[in-house]
Order: C-alpha cells, then sequence, then structure tokens
C-alpha cells in the first residue's frame, strides 16, 4: 500500500505531528488507525495519544474502537486471537529452564565446548536467553549451517545448534509455543505455513499504522514492518535530521538513520509507494532554552547569545551523598508544584519525573525520602518473589531434609508462619490468637533447642524431650516442666506433619505422584488458606497491591507444579530435580503492577527516557562511574562471535550486538535525556556514596556545562547558616531539620536561628506532640537513673544476698551489677562447654578425689600411684554417669572433649599426688560451702552490716584448705582453682575486682575452729591452682618440668617460718616447683627476687582484709541507696576493659565517645602505695 516517515529533531513536535495525521486519516468513517508503541511505556502512551486525539476530534465525534494502541506482541495477538492458531500452550521461562535441562541431559555425551558448562549456575539461563535472542533475529536453528573443517567458533555454533534443535523438538512434542506472535503475525498476513490453507484475512487497506517510540527494529518486528507497508498504510516516526548522506557511526541518529534507509530501500525494491516525508512542526510550547539545548547537542556548538536561554530551563547540582540529593530534590518537587499551582500553566506531580541508571542505589532511598516529604510518587520497580513467605517456606522445607534437621532451617521454616501446627488453631478463637501462641511457643522452643543442641534426629524421635537444666552458678537444678510440654508440642507436631511429608514423598514412583503428595501437604496442613487469611487481612487495610502479591505467588506455585507436570510427570521420580525446580522456581519471578494514572511522581529508567515527556525532568545519579555505562557482556556469544555469524546468515537475519550497540548509542540516550522535559531540566549527582568519596560528574554532564557556562551548583546539607527556603518540606521533615540544626547549635554554642525560631513555633498538634519525643533526644545523656530507695529495696530487698563473684561484677561495672542481678536479663543459653560448666566439672572431679582421701585417712605423700588411679577413675565414672553432664555424651565431639577433660583430672591429680610429696601443707577441707547456696548452708562465713540495717551475707565456696602443724603451731591456707592461667593483682584486689582469695582466707580464719579445730592458725597464704593439662614433649620433659606447670601463685607469706613449710625437700641453689622460694648456696630457704612483691606479712594481709571487707560494706551500701553508674573498668597497665566481654554492651549503648560515658580508670598503683592508702584506711 505505502510507506511513509514523519522525521524531525528533538526540537519538533512529533506528537503533534502523530495525531495531525491520525486526525486526517480517522475523518473517513471507513477508516481505523493502530498505533505501534513499545510495550515498557504503552500504558503511558496509549493515556496521552488517545486524550489528544479526542481532544483533536471532539468528544463527541471520537471513538477508541478506531484508534488504538498497541505494542507488537499485544498487535499479534489481537489479529490472532480469532484463528485458533495461537493454540499451542505459551510456556513461561521456569518451564523453559526445565526443558532446557532435561535437553541438556539428553545431549551432553555429543557436547565438547560446553559440556563443562552444563551444571555450572546460569548457563541454562544463558542459553534461554541467547535462544530469545535468535527468534528475535528471525535465526532458527537449521540456519547454524558449518563445514566439516570447523573453527572453535563453528564448533561453539554446531553445539548451540544441537541444543536449540534438540529443544525445539521437545517443545513441538509437549505442543507447547514454539513460534513468537510476532513472526505468527507476519505469516498470517502473507498467507504462509500454517495459514495458507484459505484462510480468511482481513483487509488492511483502510488502517493506518503508525509506529512511535522506536529507533531501531529486531529482525522479527522488520519483517512485519515489511509486511504492513505492502498491505496497509504504514507510517514510522523517527527522531532524524538528515536523511541524506552515508551512513555514519558517530552520527548522533545513527540507529534512527540505518532504520530509516533499511526500510525505505525495502519499499522501493517491493515496489511500494514511499509517500514524502512528513515533517514534524518546530515545538511551540517549549522554553528557549530546550530548543538551544537540542541544537547544541546535535551541532555540538552554541553561540553566546544562546547561552543565557539555558539558564531558565537547565539547573545542575552537586550534592554530597544519594539520600541527601534525593530530599533537595524532594524539596524542589514541592516547591515547583506549590509555586506554580495558581498560575495558567500549573505542574502537578504528574508532570515531573526522576530518571536514574542507578535503581540499586535510588530504589530503596525514594520511598523513605519521599514519604516523608508527602511526595506521592509511581515506582515501576519489579519486585521479586523470593522474599515472599511461601518462597521462603519452599526454600526452608527442603533444606530440612538436605541438611538433617539444622537448627537454623527448622527454625528458619517454623517463623515463616505458615505452618501453624492444628492443635493450635484448633484450640484458638481465631488466627492471630493461634499465630500469638504459635509465636510464643517458637521463641520458647528455639531457646531450648539451642541450650540442648536439638537438631537432626532429635526432631524424629518418638520419645519427648527432658529437659535437663542445671545453674552451675545457684548449683540446682530449674524447673522445667511447663516448657517441657510447650516444646514437646512443637515437636510432636512438626514431627508428625514435617517429617511425615518427607517420608511419604520419598516413596513415590513418578514425579507425578510427588507432586500430588507436595500439593496434598500444603493444602492439609493449611498453606492456601494462610495465603487467603494474609490477602483478606490486607485487603481489609487498604493494601491492594500487597493482597495481590498473597495471590500471585500462590498462582506462580502452581503454575511451577503444572509446567513440571506437563513436562517431568511421567518420569521416574528424581528428588534433587524436583526440589532444585521447586526451590528456585519462583525466586527469580517478580510481581505483577498495575500502572498508575493518578497525581504521581513517576520514577523511570534514565535509558528509556524520550523527548518531550514531562514537564520536568530530574536526572539523578548522573557521576562518570555510571553515564555513559559501561556494558559488560554476560552472554554466551561475544561482539566478535556475533559479528562472525550476521556475515553468514539471511539479509532478514541478524544478531544484535547489545554492548555495541549500547556504547554507540550513549550520545543519542543522553539526547533523549536532556529534551525529555519541556519546561525544566534537572541534572544531578552525588560526590560521595557507600565506600566511594569525591566521584566525579558524567563526562557528558561536564562536556554540557563546560560548553555552555551553566554553574554547577554545590548543594550543602543542613547547615545554620543554610537558607531554609531551600530545605522545608513538610512539617514531619521539618522536625528532622529541626532536630539536626539543634545538635549543631550544642556543637558550636549558639543560639538556633530566628527562621527556624518562628519555623518551630508552627509545629501544633500532633506534629507538636510527635516534635517534643523527637527533641528530647538532644538532651539525651547515655547516663543511667538512679532507683528510688523503695525501689531498690523492692529489688534486692533489705538483707543482701552475694557471692563475691557477683560483688566484683559491682566493681567491674555497676549498671552490669543491675542488670544481670536486679532486671536479671541473661544471655541465651547456647549449647556447649561453656566456663562454668568446666569450672564445676574440675572443682567437682578435684572434691571427690580429696574427699576419698580424707574419709580413707590417706595423705599425698602416702599414696601410691595404682592408688591415686584407681580413686580417680571411680571419680570419673561418678561424674559422668551424672544428668547434669549429659551434654558431654551428645556428640562425637562432646565424647573428645569428655575424654580431654578426663586426661586433665588424671594429670592434675598427678601434679597434687607429687606436690603432697614435697609441701607439708596437706588437705583437710575441700569445696567449703559458707553461706547459703541452693538450700545448702555451710559455716557462716562473713555477714556484714549495711547503712540501711540489714547485712551483706556472701557466700561461696572455698576450693581446698590446707593446713601444716609444725612444733604444735598450725598453719592455714586457702586454694582456688582456676581452668586458665591466674596472677593475684594487688591493683585489681584495691579496685574490688579481685576480691576471692582474700574473701576466701578471712572466712577460713573466721571460722578456723570449725574448719580445723583450731583459732590459734596462723596465715600461711591463699593461691590459685591452675587446673589444666599442659602441652609437652613427653619423650623430653621431667617431672620437674611438668611439676612447675603448676606451681601456685597468689598470697604468700612474708615469714621465713613458714618456707619450710612450703617446700622441705630443696637443695643448695635450686627452686622450688610450687612455690616462688629457693635455697641458695649457703642452704637458706628465701623469697625468689622476681616474686618478692607477691610476699605479704601478717600485717599486711590484715590490712587487705580489712579493706576487702569494708570494699563489700561500700558496695551493698551502694546498691541498696539504688544509684547506678555507667562505669566499666578500665585497667591503664594491661588496657584490659570490663566492657571487653560484657554480654549486655547492646543494652547499656556505653560510648566512650560520648561526653558523658567515662571509663572507671584503674590507675596501676606500687604494693607499698597500696599498702600504705590501706594502712590510712585503717587508721581512719
Amino acid at each position: 500500500m505505502s510507506l511513509q516517515f514523519i522525521t524531525g529533531g528533538g526540537n519538533t513536535n512529533h506528537q503533534q505531528a502523530i495525531i495531525e495525521l491520525a486526525s486526517e486519516w480517522l475523518a473517513n468513517p471507513q477508516q481505523d488507525v493502530f498505533f505501534l508503541v513499545p510495550n515498557y511505556n504503552k500504558f503511558e502512551r496509549e493515556q496521552e495519544l488517545l486524550a489528544q486525539l479526542k481532544q483533536k476530534q471532539g468528544s463527541d465525534e471520537f471513538t477508541s474502537i478506531r484508534g488504538q494502541v498497541y505494542s507488537f506482541n499485544r498487535l499479534a495477538w489481537y489479529f490472532l486471537q480469532r484463528t485458533g492458531q495461537f493454540g499451542g500452550a505459551m510456556i513461561s521461562e521456569v518451564g523453559s529452564a526445565m526443558i532446557m535441562r532435561k535437553v541438556l541431559e539428553s545431549v551432553s555425551e555429543k557436547l565438547t565446548i560446553f559440556r563443562g558448562e552444563i551444571n555450572k549456575a546460569g548457563f541454562i539461563a544463558q542459553l534461554i536467553e541467547l535462544y530469545k535472542e535468535f527468534q528475535l533475529g528471525n535465526i532458527h536453528a537449521q540456519d547454524l549451517q558449518f563445514g566439516q573443517q570447523q573453527t572453535d567458533f563453528e564448533m561453539k555454533m554446531t553445539e548451540v545448534k544441537l541444543i536449540f534443535s534438540a529443544y525445539e523438538e521437545e517443545l513441538m512434542q509437549r505442543q507447547l509455543q514454539i513460534e513468537q506472535p510476532i513472526p505468527m503475525l507476519t505469516r498470517y498476513l502473507t498467507q504462509t505455513g500454517e495459514f495458507s490453507s484459505n484462510e480468511e484475512i482481513p483487509d488492511l487497506n483502510k488502517s493506518l499504522f503508525i509506529v512511535s517510540g522506536f529507533s531501531n527494529f529486531s529482525a522479527q518486528e522488520q519483517a512485519l514492518l515489511q509486511v504492513l507497508m505492502q498491505r496497509s498504510h504504514l507510517c514510522i516516526d523517527l527522531y532524524i535530521e538528515n536523511i541524506h548522506g552515508e551512513l555514519d557511526a558517530m552520527e548522533l541518529f545513527f540507529e534512527s538513520k540505518q532504520t530509516y534507509k533499511l526500510l525505505k530501500n525495502f519499499a522501493q525494491t517491493y515496489q511500494v509507494p514511499v509517500l514524502f516525508d512528513k515533517k514534524a512542526h518546530q515545538l511551540a510550547s517549549v522554553s528557549e532554552g530546550y530548543l538551544t539545548l537540542e541544537n547544541y547537542w546535535y551541532h555540538n556548538k552554541i553561540k553566546d547569545s544562546d547561552k543565557k536561554t539555558l539558564k531558565s530551563f537547565l539547573e545542575s547540582w552537586k550534592v554530597e551523598t544519594p539520600e541527601e540529593e534525593l530530599r533537595q530534590i524532594g524539596v524542589e518537587i514541592r516547591r515547583l508544584v506549590a509555586s506554580s499551582a495558581k498560575t495558567d500553566r500549573p505542574i502537578r506531580y504528574r508532570d515531573i519525573q526522576l530518571v536514574t541508571l542507578n535503581p540499586d542505589i535510588y530504589y530503596s532511598l525514594i520511598p523513605i525520602v519521599f514519604d516523608e516529604l508527602a511526595i506521592p510518587f509511581y515506582l515501576d520497580e519489579d519486585r521479586k518473589m523470593e522474599q515472599h513467605p511461601l518462597v521462603e517456606f519452599i526454600h526452608a522445607l527442603f533444606a530440612l531434609d538436605k541438611y538433617y534437621y539444622r537448627l537454623s532451617d527448622i527454625f528458619r521454616f517454623l517463623r515463616t508462619e505458615l505452618y501453624i501446627p492444628r492443635e493450635m488453631k484448633e484450640t484458638s478463637k481465631d488466627w492471630q490468637e493461634a499465630r500469638d501462641l504459635f509465636r510464643y511457643a517458637v521463641d520458647i522452643t528455639e531457646n531450648k533447642a539451642l541450650s540442648h543442641h536439638f537438631q537432626g534426629n532429635d526432631w524424629l524421635k518418638k520419645d519427648d524431650w527432658q529437659l535437663i537444666e542445671y545453674d552451675f552458678e545457684e548449683k540446682q537444678f530449674a524447673d522445667t516442666v511447663s516448657v517441657e510440654e510447650q516444646t514437646n508440642q512443637v515437636r510432636r507436631a512438626f514431627r508428625r506433619d514435617i517429617a511425615a511429608f518427607f517420608e511419604k514423598i520419598k516413596g513415590v514412583q513418578t514425579n507425578y505422584e510427588a507432586l500430588e503428595v507436595f500439593y496434598h501437604f500444603l493444602v492439609q496442613q493449611g498453606i492456601e488458606a494462610q495465603l487467603i487469611c494474609w490477602r483478606n487481612q490486607e485487603i481489609e487495610r487498604g493494601h491492594l497491591e500487597q493482597a495481590r502479591n498473597h495471590e500471585q505467588t500462590w498462582s506462580a506455585l502452581m503454575d511451577l507444579m503444572d509446567e513440571f507436570a506437563e513436562i517431568y510427570g511421567e518420569d521416574p521420580f528424581d528428588y534433587a530435580l524436583f526440589e532444585e525446580i521447586l526451590s528456585s522456581g519462583l525466586a527469580n519471578l517478580t510481581f505483577g503492577k498495575i500502572p498508575t494514572a493518578i497525581d504521581q511522581v513517576k520514577i523511570n529508567p534514565l535509558d528509556l527516557a524520550r523527548p518531550m515527556q514531562a514537564k520536568v525532568t530530574f536526572a539523578i545519579g548522573l557521576d562518570e562511574t555510571t553515564f555513559p555505562r559501561k556494558i559488560e557482556n554476560k552472554t554466551l556469544l561475544s561482539s566478535e562471535e556475533r559479528a562472525q555469524l550476521n556475515e553468514v546468515l539471511e539479509e532478514n537475519q541478524y544478531l544484535r550486538d547489545h554492548v555495541g550497540e549500547t556504547l554507540r548509542n550513549e550520545p543519542f540516550v543522553a539526547y533523549n535525556v536532556w529534551l525529555s522535559a519541556a519546561e525544566k531540566l534537572y541534572i544531578t549527582y552525588a560526590a560521595n556514596r557507600d565506600t566511594q568519596q569525591n566521584i566525579k560528574m558524567s563526562p557528558y554532564l561536564a562536556r554540557l556545562l563546560d560548553s555552555t557556562g551553566i554553574e554547577l551548583q554545590h548543594r550543602q546539607s543542613l547547615t545554620l547558616e543554610s537558607n531554609p527556603a531551600h530545605y522545608i518540606g513538610t512539617y514531619r521533615s521539618l522536625i528532622r531539620q529541626l532536630n539536626s540544626l539543634y545538635r549543631q547549635t550544642q556543637d558550636v554554642k549558639v543560639n538556633l536561628p530566628n527562621t527556624w525560631r518562628w519555623l518551630e513555633k508552627q509545629l501544633r498538634g500532633e506534629y507538636k506532640q510527635l516534635a517534643e519525643r523527637v527533641f528530647a533526644s538532644q538532651s539525651h545523656r547515655n547516663v543511667p537513673v538512679s532507683l528510688p530507695k523503695e525501689t531498690a529495696t523492692a529489688l534486692y530487698g533489705t538483707e543482701i544476698h552475694s557471692s563475691i563473684s557477683r560483688m566484683e561484677t559491682f566493681y567491674q561495672c555497676e549498671y552490669r551489677y543491675f542488670v544481670d542481678y536486679g532486671l536479671r536479663l541473661k544471655e541465651r543459653d547456647i549449647y556447649g562447654l561453656n566456663p562454668a560448666i568446666t569450672g564445676e566439672f574440675f572443682h567437682d572431679a578435684l572434691d571427690r578425689f580429696l574427699t576419698v582421701l580424707i574419709e580413707k585417712d590417706i595423705s599425698l605423700n602416702q599414696l601410691t600411684a595404682s592408688d591415686r588411679d584407681r580413686f580417680v577413675d571411680h571419680v570419673l565414672k561418678e561424674i559422668f554417669g551424672e544428668i547434669r553432664y549429659n551434654l558431654l555424651n551428645r556428640s562425637a565431639r562432646m565424647n573428645f572433649i569428655r575424654h580431654q577433660l578426663s586426661k586433665t583430672i588424671q594429670r592434675v591429680t598427678w601434679a597434687l599426688h607429687k606436690q603432697g610429696e614435697k609441701t607439708q601443707l596437706t588437705p583437710v577441707q575441700t569445696e567449703v560451702l559458707f553461706g547459703q547456696i541452693a538450700g545448702k548452708r555451710g559455716i557462716p562465713g562473713l555477714q556484714l552490716p549495711l547503712n540501711s540495717g540489714g547485712k551483706l551475707h556472701l557466700r561461696g565456696k572455698i576450693d581446698r584448705i590446707d593446713t601444716a602443724i609444725v612444733d604444735g603451731q598450725p598453719w592455714l591456707s586457702v586454694v582456688d582453682y582456676k581452668s586458665s592461667s591466674r596472677e593475684f593483682d594487688l591493683t585489681e584486689a584495691y579496685y574490688g575486682l579481685a576480691m576471692q582469695l582474700v574473701t576466701y582466707l578471712d572466712v577460713a580464719l573466721t571460722d578456723a575452729v570449725e574448719l580445723i579445730g583450731r583459732e590459734d592458725a596462723k596465715i600461711a597464704g591463699a593461691y590459685y591452682f591452675h587446673v589444666h593439662n599442659p602441652v609437652m614433649d613427653n619423650q623430653k620433659a621431667t617431672d620437674d618440668e611438668r611439676l612447675k606447670q603448676y606451681k601456685y601463685d597468689g598470697l604468700f607469706v612474708d615469714d621465713a617460718e613458714v618456707f619450710p613449710i612450703y617446700d622441705d625437700t630443696l637443695t643448695k641453689s635450686k627452686n622450688s616447683a610450687l612455690f616462688p622460694i629457693r635455697k641458695d648456696k649457703n642452704e637458706t630457704l628465701q623469697k625468689i627476687s622476681q616474686s618478692k612483691d607477691k610476699f605479704y606479712t601478717e600485717e599486711e594481709i590484715n590490712y587487705l582484709i580489712q579493706h576487702n571487707r569494708q570494699k563489700m560494706i561500700d558496695g551493698g551500701n551502694r546498691i541498696l541507696s539504688g544509684e547506678i553508674s555507667l562505669n566499666p573498668s578500665y585497667k591503664m597497665k594491661d588496657k584490659k576493659r570490663a566492657c571487653q566481654h560484657c554480654p549486655f554492651r547492646s543494652v547499656c549503648t556505653f560510648d566512650v565517645m560520648l561526653q558523658e560515658n567515662e571509663y572507671h580508670r584503674m590507675k596501676q598503683l606500687s604494693k607499698e602505695e597500696i599498702i600504705e592508702r590501706m594502712r590510712e584506711e585503717k587508721n581512719d
């Protein structure tokens, strides 16, 4: 019939030309018009075209039946829907991937180049993407014909041909849609292929097809256009200035010109009349700046006289961060809308668009910023289904079996809340109550599963869990009856419903049977009903999009299962394939969105911008890393291979080189962006983002600014000197800004500027209340509030019952004491051998071993090696048989640790035996209880008076009391077992951080009569004993070297009388393996010079005891006073901090950078200085 072009650059009104042509054509009531536009903006273009056509023709005469807007695919559907040839079932991307997987399995033995790629992630997706490209390029598998002498390229294409031929064969056998709609429409209009038998073809001689919004076409689209120009009247709208001359790849309109010549040559070849080009008229309703910018970018030159016209059209900003960039843009949008509202050319939100190439950076920030500024917006973003609870449910479900019921997978599954045991639903009045009940039960179950390491087979056993919990600090078993029932209710339901599902599905024969089992499982467990419930809730809340998402996800799963049944249904059941398809099938699908037609700012991809798209455009994020784009070819064919393939293809076939085309077309993309705004263009970028700093602007923007003289505005973040007009948005944003400014005034010690003070006064009603809450943060100081005395008394009582370690905690940090022992916050117990358990085990084992010796009246120096080993074996057998140490039998790893613990006790008892042969000090009491622990009462211990009239009752256990009697005089020492190396630090003792040794010695001396039957006992010392199994060379290490690994450390008495008691086996010039003493060459026992500060006179020890008691009393008085300080200790010598391993850092949020947060810095003091201070305290 005919071909015509509408031509003109961005300075011409293409839309007007299209409407005029369509209107003239529709003047004949027998004629109709079809508009063909890109699919990505079909809805938007349809609104524009039909509205303007209606306005042009008049509302009374216009009918949309004679003027319709389609994309190429929708046009094919329009004509083919009644032919019956659209009958092949369409296949989804997931279904295509399934078939491609099946094809690769069948042809894998014939592949060479691709054999190693078959099982690699993403290979199937690459193949499908290449197949789609072949379809768009009119390329079929049979077109890939190559000779016998094959190059690497030819071998690669031969394998591609093999795979695609098998893929198409598989599709045909399954009667699935192979062809895309566009080539089908082409054959339908030409009566070829399946349409060659007397098919009635629509008469198109009275139809006008206007194609707009394209600069190039795929081979499929070109073929259809060539048919349309022969059977109807075709008009193609192209942005092109000069249609003459040869093609030049550097030309701005290269793609449009190439398309123009190609289609025109075809028309001339096939004698299709080519009408004169319709030149679009010059734009009349745009600013001079728009025309100046268009002229500059096309001709690459600008007159000085024209530069000033750009200043009212173009602004360019440099902003500090993407978030601040959006805030400044939001304020400007509000200003534009408000300032134009009462003019004859108002700007509405729908007249404004944001375009960007950085969706990953900006799309997450836009909702936050624009919601605060009350700017309605439409974000055309594809949201993937992978975060939907149903997809997470399926992932977690199959992970349960794959990793054999790992704890993380079990609770990942339960927390989707799609599965709720039917018992909880039946006993609850509604879904919400059932959910809350289930949530609580899952929380409790998770805590207990973590602390008891319930995973794997523990969830499959018929027998209920037994929760045996022993508090190693309080020395008692916890009451777990109710918790045990709750956790077992969850476990029983899980075993019945989930574990049984896997047993059932693994017993099927075919994939179809597996699908039936899986579907019935979803229905029986209420998964579909749960999704319907969620959908209805979202509808009630007015969240229609979220409601549709629940529907779409379930429908997508059903479609996936249908396709799996179609493709793999009759095959023998393959569990691995079944799991992979169902787990991954939904992850990459996206939720469909309904296009908006209301007054909203549009957020669009920058590369899809077109001239006159909006009145105002904000092109954001235009920095050097973003525009022009840096394209990476991630397809199976390189640019060179694509060029090679195109050389051997027919004229109507070609494979596009997207990388080359994109790079070549970037100046044209910039052209479209610059001209996308009819009235005002803003180009912005952020100088800093993430880890990148001082980012430069886009080279295109730099070229634009350099040539036009437009000044780059540096838009700073809000400061006290900022002009409020550039920042004010809404009352809510004002609150945030005022809060920031108030903090700035505090930093520089100035008053808030008057304008901002006035603005603050405008906050009323709910905003004033919100502001008051927010502004309270200005005066917030991270300082705990002291408790009223009444509250402290209610919390702690008038009598304090405390252990020594608790009092040490108080002096480490008062706030930690309050949280730990006042509020009783606890970390969640995690299964494992913690220091409390190992410490209890070592104490228990050594206590029982020494108790046996004491009961049998066997001293260490009388003990034989065989008796020692026999006693130790008996003790370990007893301990390992107790339920509180059950965890040592729960796994191979724990069995190994149990073995290591046994070896440690065997080695330690050997050391005690050897020590007994060298020292006169003999154990007489072990694990001596003082005060009251877990209902057991020991010796009185210490009861110290407090200001409240009550007492501080100390409780604890002295690990060991040793005595020696020399010439009728009893000597007494205490020993504290430590599972890690420990030295007595006098500075820590002075500040209250190391109170145990001194307190133990104090208690032992106070209750000496009850302990050893004598009140005249003299002090022999207080020591740490390291319980460990040192790593030494068994072949080379001597017994004496081993024994030195167990040398005592602590408080030693500086008295020559006690030295022989410490070690009476020393020979001349030898150091003791037990104590820090030696015998010199004159055979005199003396202190080792390096350890002289570890020796104290009896008077000095009494000073320590008195000071220690006073620290206890001071701590008790402060606790009951209710005063609480956030004062973690900091030992300046070795930089030891109380915060280092504190579990409550997230509670106190201590930050030394805050002025109000300070460590309690403990200055390192000499022994002499500390003793002198203690002497002065006693005298006071």
